[in-house]
C-alpha cells in the first residue's frame, strides 16, 4: 500500500512536469473530412502537419487521437498500418483512444498519422465520427476545444480534488475541475474515468440548487430538486437512475463507476465518499478540464478531422387507396435509388422523394451511397394502403308534409348504416356539394327541390381514407286514406284502454309489395322523422277518441302516412257492485239479485249471469259471489259482480252483570252469523257496537240486540242487584218504603235479605214474597239510625252493607 501511495506520488508529479515543461508548445494541423465508405477502412487524414517556433525541438514522446464525438465501443477501431521503428501504438478500447508512444521526430509522427486507418464493424450510423489528434497525453474535444485528464487519486475528498486540478496547467492552460455541460464532454468524461471521479458541481449553498462551482460555468444552476427534479433553462445534465437523492449530506457530484447503473452518469456523494475502498462510491480520482478561462493562451497542440459516416433512415407509411402519396428518406449520401425489389435491379425513382399512387400495400428498397463507394446503404419503406370504405349511393324516399309540395324532412343519420355497408365505426357526414363545403344538419334536413341530390362523405377514422356517396331525396305525396280501430272500454271505464294496432296491419298493407311495413306514431312529425315509434300493444292517451298515425315503408323508401281514429267504445252503464244479505234464518226463501242497468231499457242488453241464468234478475238463496255480463247488441260487455253474504239473527250465550256497586257493569255475549249491535234503551235504539256497558241502573233491565245486516232484534231480561243508602218512612208516599232493586219473584225467588240494627238484632226478613220494609218493628216505628242489611242470592252470592232510615 506504502509503494502503491509513492507510486501515485510519483505519477502526479510526473504529469505536473510534463505540464510545466514546454513554454513554446509545437503545433499541428490536420486535414482531412472525408466520406466513410461501408465496411472500407479510412485514413484518419489525408495531409498532416508538426511544426514548432523553436527550430531545435524537432521530436516529441507522445502523441493520441482520440475518437472524440460518435464513438461506438467495441466496433469502432483505430490501427496504425505500415512499420514505423521508432513509435510503439496502442488502442485503447475503453477510451476510444490510439496512443502512440515515440519519442520520434516531427516527420516521423506526421508518416504515423497518415498511416492510421479507422474502421468499424457498425453498418446503421446515427452519428458521425470525430478524432482528435493531440501532441501529448490530454484528450482534446473538439466541439469544446478544451483539453481533458483523468488524474487517479483514490480517497481523495471532493475539496481536495476542487484544489488540486486548479493548482494545474497544461501549456499555459489553466485547470478546474470538469464542467460537463454537453454531451460531447459527458462521454469523454464517462469514457476516461476508471473509476468514481469527482467534477465541479455542488449544490452546497442551497440544496436542490445544483450548479456548477468551478470553471467559466461557475456559478451556473442547471438542476432544480432531487430524484424528480427538472433541468434549469435547458442546460445538460446525465444523472444516473434516481439521483441525485441526497443520501446523508450528499451535496458533491461525481462520475459513477464503470458498470453503476448508466455508463459515465453521476451521482451526488458526501466530500469523502464512502471510506470503503472496495466500495463502487469509493473516490477514485478527479477530471482536470483546460480551456475557457480568461487569461488562457491560444495554442495548438490539437487537431481534428470529421468522418461523415453514411446514414439513411426511412419510415414506413400507409395511405388511402389510389390516393397520391409523397414518400421520402433522410440521408446524407449522394446517390439514393428506389427499387420496387429486394435485388434492386427494377429502379422506379431516384433522389431522396418519391412521389406515386397506389392500390394495394408495398414495400420500396432504397439505396444511399456517397460518390465513390461500392458498397451501399439500402432500407426499406412498406406503404400500407388502406382500401377506401364501402359508400353506398342511395334513394330515400321521404313522406310529404301536410303542405303536400315534394318538400319534407328527412333524418339523415337513419340511413348512415345502409350508406356505410353496415360498418359501426366509419362516420358518415353529409353536404349539399360535391365538393364537401356545405354540411348538412343529419337529424332534421328539409330538401330544396325533390328528388335533390346531397353527399355523403364515409370516413375511416382509423385510416383517414373517405369515400362520398350520392344521395337522392325524393318525397311521397300524402294519402286521404283514414283508418279506423275501435275497441270496448275496460273496467276502468275512463276511456283509456289498450289497443292491438297489429289488427290494422292487414287492411293498411292492402294492394302494397309484401315487403312493405307499418310503423305507428303518436304524431304526424314523429311518422314523418321515423322517431318514436309506439309499441303494438298501445294505450291511448286522449280518452275515448285520438288521432295516430300509421306510417307504410318499404325497405327505406317511405310510401304513405295516414291517420288512424282510435276509438274507445262505453260499457253498458250498471250499478255499482254490491253486497247483499241473506238472512239465513228465512232459508229457503230468496232474494232477487238485478243486473243494475243504467239509463237504458234493460231488453236491450243480453245477460249471462255465474250460474248460468240469462235473464234480467235472479234469485238465490245462498251466499256465495255472483256475477252478470251485460252484453250490448253487437256491443261491449260489462260485468257486474254481487257478493251475498250470510248473516242471521243473534243467539244470547251469557249476561254477565256486576252490580251492587258503584258502576254497575253488564257484558252481553251473542253468537251468530250477523255483525250486532247492543241496547238497554228500547228495540228502537239508540244502539251501541260495543256488548259492554257500564254505569247500569239497578233493577230489571232488558238488553236488545239487533243484526245490522236487518235480519232481526232479539231482546232477555235481566236483574241488576242495587239498593237505596236511605229511605223516609214518614208516610208521605215518598220513599216510605226499604227494598232491593231487581229482587223479584221471577229473577231471584230463592234469595233473602236480612235486616239488623247496629246491635245486630235481626227486624226483618225480605223476600221475593215480601220484597219490602215499612221501618217497623213488631208495630212500632223504628228510630232514625244505621241499619244493616244481609242478602243471599239464590246465585250463591252474599254481600252485607248497610242503609239509614230517617225520619
Amino acid at each position: 500500500m506504502i509503494k502503491l501511495k509513492y507510486l501515485l506520488g510519483f505519477l502526479f508529479m510526473f504529469v505536473c512536469l510534463i505540464l510545466k515543461a514546454q513554454n513554446s508548445p509545437p503545433e499541428i494541423t490536420a486535414i482531412g473530412n472525408q466520406d466513410y465508405c461501408n465496411n472500407t477502412p479510412i485514413s484518419i487524414v489525408t495531409s498532416v502537419s508538426i511544426t514548432d517556433s523553436d527550430v531545435a525541438d524537432t521530436t516529441l514522446d507522445e502523441i493520441s487521437i482520440q475518437i472524440s464525438e460518435g464513438y461506438v465501443q467495441n466496433a469502432d477501431v483505430l490501427a496504425l498500418t505500415g512499420s514505423h521503428p521508432n513509435i510503439t501504438w496502442t488502442f485503447r478500447i475503453d477510451e476510444g483512444r490510439l496512443v502512440m508512444a515515440g519519442p520520434a521526430t516531427f516527420a516521423e509522427f506526421e508518416a504515423a498519422i497518415l498511416a492510421v486507418e479507422f474502421s468499424t464493424t457498425q453498418t446503421v450510423f446515427t452519428s458521425d465520427r470525430r478524432f482528435s489528434i493531440n501532441l501529448g497525453n490530454a484528450n482534446y474535444l473538439p466541439s469544446t476545444q478544451h483539453y481533458y485528464f483523468y488524474v487517479s487519486s483514490p480517497g481523495i475528498t471532493w475539496q481536495n480534488a476542487r484544489a488540486a486540478a486548479a493548482s494545474q496547467t497544461y501549456f499555459g492552460l489553466q485547470g478546474y475541475l470538469a464542467t460537463l455541460t454537453t454531451e460531447e464532454e459527458s462521454q469523454l468524461a464517462g469514457e476516461q474515468s476508471a473509476g468514481t471521479g469527482w467534477i465541479g458541481a455542488s449544490d452546497e449553498a442551497v440544496e436542490g440548487q445544483w450548479r456548477w462551482v468551478t470553471g467559466p460555468e461557475a456559478g451556473t444552476q442547471f438542476w432544480q430538486g432531487g430524484v424528480t427534479g427538472t433541468p434549469v433553462n435547458g442546460e445538460f445534465s446525465f444523472w444516473n437512475n434516481n439521483e441525485p437523492n441526497n443520501l446523508g449530506d450528499e451535496d458533491y457530484a461525481h462520475i459513477t463507476a464503470p458498470g453503476i447503473g448508466l455508463p459515465g452518469s453521476w451521482n451526488d456523494l458526501e466530500p469523502t465518499g464512502n471510506p470503503d475502498p472496495s466500495n463502487p462510491y469509493h473516490p477514485q480520482g478527479y477530471l482536470v478540464e483546460f480551456g475557457g478561462l480568461p487569461g488562457d493562451p491560444d495554442i495548438n497542440l490539437s487537431a481534428s478531422t470529421t468522418l461523415r459516416m453514411p446514414r439513411l433512415e426511412a419510415m414506413n407509411s400507409q395511405a388511402c387507396e389510389l390516393e397520391q402519396i409523397t414518400l421520402s428518406v433522410i440521408t446524407n449520401t449522394d446517390d439514393v435509388i428506389w427499387y420496387s425489389d429486394a435485388g434492386l435491379t427494377n429502379t422506379v425513382n431516384s433522389g431522396e422523394t418519391y412521389t406515386t399512387v397506389l392500390s394495394n400495400t408495398t414495400t420500396f428498397f432504397v439505396s444511399g451511397s456517397f460518390s465513390g463507394c461500392s458498397e451501399e446503404l439500402v432500407e426499406t419503406i412498406t406503404v400500407t394502403i388502406n382500401p377506401l370504405p364501402d359508400a353506398n349511393d342511395i334513394n330515400i324516399q321521404q313522406c310529404d308534409d301536410a303542405s303536400a309540395d315534394g318538400i319534407s324532412v328527412f333524418e339523415l343519420n337513419a340511413f348512415s348504416g345502409l350508406i356505410a355497408n353496415g360498418s359501426t365505426t366509419n362516420v358518415v357526414e353529409y353536404f349539399e356539394d360535391s365538393a364537401l363545403t356545405t354540411p348538412i344538419n343529419a337529424l332534421s334536413y328539409i330538401n330544396q327541390v325533390n328528388n335533390q341530390i346531397v353527399y355523403a362523405r364515409v370516413l375511416n377514422q382509423s385510416t383517414g381514407c373517405l369515400s362520398v356517396a350520392e344521395v337522392t331525396l325524393s318525397v311521397a305525396l300524402p294519402s286521404n286514406e283514414i283508418y279506423e280501430l275501435d275497441v270496448c272500454d275496460d273496467e276502468e271505464e275512463d276511456g283509456l284502454t289498450d289497443f292491438d294496432l297489429a289488427l290494422l296491419n292487414d287492411e293498411i298493407l292492402m294492394g302494397l309489395p309484401p315487403t312493405a311495413q307499418v310503423t305507428y306514431f303518436e304524431s304526424f312529425d314523429d311518422a314523418l322523422l321515423n322517431d318514436n315509434p309506439l309499441a303494438i300493444n298501445y294505450t291511448n292517451t286522449t280518452p275515448e277518441n285520438q288521432t295516430i298515425f300509421v306510417r307504410i315503408t318499404d325497405g327505406i323508401a317511405c310510401l304513405g302516412i295516414n291517420e288512424v281514429n282510435l276509438i274507445v267504445n262505453p260499457l253498458p252503464e250498471l250499478l255499482p257492485d254490491e253486497i247483499v244479505t241473506y238472512c239465513l234464518d228465512t232459508f229457503p226463501s230468496k232474494i232477487i239479485l238485478d243486473s243494475g242497468i243504467v239509463n237504458d231499457i234493460p231488453n236491450n242488453f243480453y245477460y249471462n249471469w255465474s250460474n248460468g241464468e240469462t235473464t234480467i234478475q235472479i234469485q238465490v238463496n245462498e251466499p256465495g259471489s255472483y256475477w252478470v255480463d251485460v252484453t250490448e247488441v253487437d256491443g261491449c260487455t260489462n260485468r257486474r259482480n254481487i257478493e251475498v253474504v250470510p248473516s242471521s239473527i243473534a243467539e244470547f250465550d251469557s249476561i254477565d252483570v256486576i252490580d251492587a256497586v258503584e258502576n254497575n257493569t253488564v257484558t252481553v255475549e251473542v253468537s251468530g252469523e250477523g255483525d250486532y249491535e247492543f241496547s238497554l234503551i228500547s228495540e228502537n235504539g239508540p244502539y251501541q257496537d260495543s256488548n259492554i256497558f257500564e254505569n247500569v241502573n239497578s233493577g230489571i233491565q232488558t238488553v236488545f240486540v239487533r243484526d245490522k245486516n236487518g235480519c232481526g232484534v232479539v231482546s232477555e231480561s235481566f236483574p241488576v242487584i242495587g239498593f237505596p243508602k236511605f229511605f223516609t218512612p214518614n208516610g208521605d208516599a215518598n220513599n216510605d218504603f226499604w227494598t232491593i232493586d231487581g229482587f223479584n219473584e221471577e229473577f231471584l225467588a230463592n234469595s233473602t235479605v236480612q235486616i239488623f240494627n247496629r246491635h245486630g238484632k235481626l227486624l226483618t226478613v225480605l223476600s221475593a214474597q215480601n220484597p219490602f220494609w215499612d221501618g217497623r218493628y213488631n208495630g212500632r216505628d223504628m228510630p232514625s239510625d244505621d241499619y244493616w242489611f244481609s242478602v243471599s242470592l239464590q246465585d250463591g252470592r252474599r254481600f252485607t252493607k248497610h242503609f239509614a232510615l230517617k225520619r
